[in-house]
């Protein structure tokens, strides 16, 4: 039963403050769309998709062992692509722009479960610079995976090309994080003024919360009431001076 009455309670907190949680929810999107549109620096993608074997495709028989054998060693490539034995020679080739650090927190290694396939994705702030850099990392591996691993084949299945659509941030979704914490905002100001607010306004306060006795209601005038009272009251001033003014008692 209490908990029937806290949620009443606390449906009329926040339907008597409604306007407090709207103002908060369009405060919250408008403040995330400014963020993310003119503060926010937007980021692209682009990914090159990459195939190595340890046996020549040529062959006509292909063991499933040896295809297993692929699939596990891409966590092998991974680490050679993140390898200064490539990230430096690709830094080397993009002008030593950027350090060994910030070119490897650019880098994704990609994987995709049973299969010999994998992808490198490179996320920057120019979708140009991100598919050179793609292809850069690409070749270079490509071109020096023979010198540590004994590999047959390395093809580059499909080259980065640079995508004009930022992949982040997001506006949508940043707009509907803004407007949940607004809204939360929202109802936790609204509960939060409504408890502070001390007037009583109901006689239930009076009976249910301060355990008082109800002895009755002062009802409240109306203006019009006001102002008759106060003539009454300014003629009898005005008369008992008048009174006085002449002599009388």
């Amino acid at each position: 039963m209490m908990n029937t009455i806290g949620m009443i309670d606390l449906f009329k907190m926040l339907k008597k403050r409604w306007w407090v949680i709207l103002l908060l929810s369009l405060i919250g999107i408008a403040f995330t769309s400014v963020l993310t549109i003119y503060v926010l620096t937007p980021k692209y993608s682009a990914t090159t998709q990459i195939l190595v074997s340890r046996q020549d495709v040529d062959t006509q028989s292909i063991e499933l062992g040896e295809i297993e054998t692929n699939i596990q060693m891409i966590n092998t490539y991974r680490d050679i692509i993140e390898d200064p034995v490539v990230i430096d020679k690709v830094v080397e080739e993009l002008g030593n722009t950027l350090s060994d650090d910030e070119l490897q927190q650019k880098v994704d290694v990609i994987t995709q479960d049973d299969s010999q396939i994998f992808g490198i994705k490179v996320t920057d702030t120019d979708p140009n610079r991100a598919a050179e850099i793609a292809n850069l990392i690409a070749t270079t591996f490509q071109e020096n995976i023979n010198n540590i691993i004994n590999v047959e084949n390395v093809a580059i299945l499909s080259k980065a090309k640079a995508d004009p659509t930022p992949v982040s941030p997001n506006l949508l979704l940043n707009q509907v994080v803004g407007v949940l914490v607004g809204f939360l905002l929202g109802m936790t100001v609204s509960i939060v003024l409504e408890t502070m607010d001390k007037k009583v306004r109901d006689e239930k306060v009076i009976t249910e919360k301060l355990g008082w006795i109800h002895l009755g209601n002062i009802s409240e005038m109306a203006k019009s009431e006001t102002a008759i009272e106060k003539k009454e009251i300014d003629y009898t001033v005005s008369a008992n001076h008048t009174k006085k003014a002449l002599g009388g008692d």
